[in-house]
């Protein structure tokens, strides 16, 4: 009655006009016409709006906005040259953590939310591929022992890609976290090699396992530094943003080169130990009394 409501359209000059009823415009003050109207209560009877209602006058948003079922406001900002998005998210948490009340909180979205849900989706990737991985080592060496050595480098690369993508500035997104994907590959295709040769030396000369590395590390040692400095020189023009958008690349590139330098040389002492400890582990038989 006030407001009015839309009721049906009619056509006319090529245009279609929208039909609104409701109570005639006067110069009545908008009080008393509002007390002047009646509603139906469940016996059918009308009551005047004025002895259920109490009017009051005050200032109120002209439209509420809601988010999920619930009112909500929206704040839209755009990242300076240089800031990180990963930052920014992060120091909108630690304000509204300290300004709002207990029972108001924050969602995501536009280009927030779908950044959140790439992360969340990339760390998916990275769990199933470490369990596919190693289900696929064990079928391949025939052994539960031999994938854990090779997945031992794993760490190593994280830890490097961490320190890499610190010391140049870059943050953990999109594009590192694929580097992270992409090192998983290229980590545990060295640590294949020296232990797949090594498992064949010691079919071959029936060697144990510390005489089998002994051999087979120095034979390995070149095609692991070979496809490692291979795979560096290719990450460095990305990195050092050479070439048209790579800029969006650079992350990644960094966290590729410091997980690669970090997991190679440590891949080469710490591997073979893992596996000689593990070796010894599947030789020991347990002898009932």
């Amino acid at each position: 009655m006030i407001g009015g409501i839309v009721v049906g359209t009619y056509p006319g000059n090529g245009h279609r006009y929208d039909i609104n009823v409701k109570l005639e415009d006067t110069n009545q003050d908008p009080y008393e016409k509002i007390k002047s109207l009646y509603v139906w209560n469940n016996h059918g009877e009308r009551i005047p709006l004025s002895k259920l209602v109490r009017i009051e006058e005050k200032s109120t948003q002209l439209r509420i906005n809601r988010y999920n079922r619930a009112r909500s406001i929206t704040i839209s900002a755009n990242l300076k040259a240089g800031a990180s998005l990963t930052k920014a998210l992060q120091a909108v948490k630690d304000i509204t953590r300290k300004i709002l009340p207990p029972d108001y909180y924050i969602t995501w979205s536009g280009s927030s939310q779908t950044y959140n849900d790439s992360i969340q989706s990339l760390l998916l990737a990275l769990i199933l591929g470490l369990f596919i991985a190693y289900m696929i080592l064990a079928v391949q060496f025939n052994s539960f022992f031999d994938p854990i050595a090779v997945l031992t480098a794993l760490p190593f690369s994280a830890s490097g890609a961490f320190i890499a993508l610190l010391v140049t500035g870059n943050s953990i997104n999109i594009y590192s976290m694929i580097g992270f994907i992409l090192l998983m590959g290229i980590v545990k295709k060295n640590s294949i090699l020296l232990i797949d040769f090594t498992k064949k030396v010691r079919a071959g000369g029936g060697l144990s396992a510390k005489q089998a590395l002994l051999e087979a590390c120095p034979i390995r040692l070149r095609p692991i530094l070979m496809t490692s400095f291979a795979t560096v020189a290719a990450a460095i023009p990305p990195a050092l943003s050479i070439g048209l958008s790579a800029t969006s690349r650079i992350s990644m590139a960094v966290a590729l080169i410091g997980g690669i330098i970090v997991s190679t040389f440590l891949t080469i002492y710490i591997v073979p130990c893992v596996y000689s400890y593990l070796s010894g582990l599947q030789n020991i038989k347990i002898i009932r009394k």
